[in-house]
């Protein structure tokens, strides 16, 4: 693979920011372009959950060039109402609604995971995003031994959605939450979202690369001591 991932954290804080502060990322996201000041204080969030949660996104790297790619990969949902509108896109089993034994940084649905990704434009068109996707279900369903991974993008982001199709996830319906709408300067609290979901019953392992070439690095954990994201 192309890519070599870090998990993110607050030494790769400067690198979010240029991922997020990209002109054809950051209206995705809101409704202004992020602060450096803010990608600090989510990276280091995205630490904690690496530490407390053992799992958050990645920072992606071209491993011949050195540059920042995007970031991407997978985090743990929080139990409320927003993600609770997903428990109709799953199965009708408890592992659904059970949670993380850790209750910090919030309580996260134990089973579960949303994947997702986002690139600097200039990266854009190359199969990146689809090389961070099928890595992020290798280590859910094979590392992580998740029961299901869902994504979710604004209706109208087509590129995102064929991301999903790509790797193997199946859409299954729309949920409402606040975010953009397609033709709408502002952030909405009832933007649609496509909702795409991959159970490991149904995930294709001959579709993944094998785990011996794996693309995550042993590194030092993001929020302080060691952290073997492949173990």
């Amino acid at each position: 693979m192309r890519l070599r991932l870090e998990p993110a954290g607050p030494a790769n804080a400067a690198d979010l920011w240029r991922v997020h502060a990209d002109d054809e990322v950051w209206p995705w996201y809101g409704n202004e372009k992020p602060s450096l000041e803010r990608m600090q204080r989510w990276a280091k969030s995205i630490g904690d959950s690496w530490r407390l949660h053992g799992v958050h996104k990645w920072i992606a790297y071209d491993r011949v060039s050195g540059e920042v790619v995007g970031r991407g990969g997978l985090s743990r949902t929080p139990v409320d109402e927003d993600w609770g509108q997903i428990y109709t896109f799953l199965p009708a089993e408890p592992w659904v609604r059970v949670a993380h034994e850790s209750r910090r940084p919030f309580i996260a649905h134990a089973n579960w995971l949303e994947i997702g990704w986002a690139l600097r434009r200039e990266w854009w068109g190359r199969g990146y995003a689809s090389e961070i996707g099928r890595a992020g279900l290798a280590f859910a369903f094979d590392v992580l031994e998740a029961q299901a991974v869902v994504s979710c993008t604004v209706r109208h982001n087509v590129r995102s959605r064929a991301v999903m199709e790509r790797i193997g996830m199946r859409y299954a319906g729309e949920i409402r939450s606040r975010g953009m709408v397609d033709g709408v300067e502002a952030e909405q609290d009832d933007a649609p979202y496509a909702v795409c979901v991959l159970l490991r019953s149904d995930w294709d392992r001959s579709a993944a690369r094998s785990l011996q070439d794996r693309p995550w690095e042993r590194v030092a954990d993001p929020a302080g001591g060691r952290c073997d994201v492949s173990a």
